[in-house]
């Protein structure tokens, strides 16, 4: 017989849940679970933030210039200042 590996795993069901929040509710505190929870979710933000300018960032460079007077700068000028810059070290 063939069993699927997450068959034998499973996943948690909610009196497994239940403890396992108790368990951190113990190790942390009531205290510190909303300054927690206010933590992970201001990094979720930010991490959703970054991931839509890259996005967006990817989608401006795949598109070709359609007009190269319009922006003042071919594609292949903005990739070669974009490496040209290195922080100067003093």
């Amino acid at each position: 017989m063939e069993y699927n590996t997450m068959m034998l795993i499973g996943f948690p069901g909610p009196s497994e849940l239940m403890i396992v929040f108790v368990i951190i509710l113990v190790l942390f505190g009531g205290a510190k679970l909303p300054e927690m929870a206010r933590n992970i979710g201001k990094g979720m933000r930010v991490f959703k933030e970054e991931a839509n300018s890259l996005r967006k960032e990817i989608e401006l460079t795949d598109q070709p210039a359609t007009d190269p007077k319009a922006t003042g700068v071919t594609k292949n000028e903005a990739v070669t200042d974009v490496k040209a810059e290195k922080p100067k070290s003093n």
